[in-house]
């Protein structure tokens, strides 16, 4: 049994915009990551570190990790 030509084509077409929105959603991570990391410089910078509690868990183990 195979698939219809439309179900084929409706599934293509949707993993196309669902890898463009993780692209997207991927971009906008980074650019919120280098302004974080651009803001807790100039933090520390100035003298105001942040506390343990302004830095997410999730957040903590990436910056510990890389993943």
């Amino acid at each position: 049994m195979s698939i219809p030509r439309e179900t084929a084509e409706r599934v293509d077409r949707e993993n196309g915009e669902i890898r463009a929105e993780l692209r997207r959603m991927s971009g906008l991570q980074r650019a919120y990551a280098w302004t974080v990391d651009r803001l807790i410089y100039r933090m520390e910078r100035a003298g105001t570190p942040p506390e343990p509690g302004d830095i997410h868990e999730l957040v903590r183990e990436h910056m510990r990790t890389g993943a």
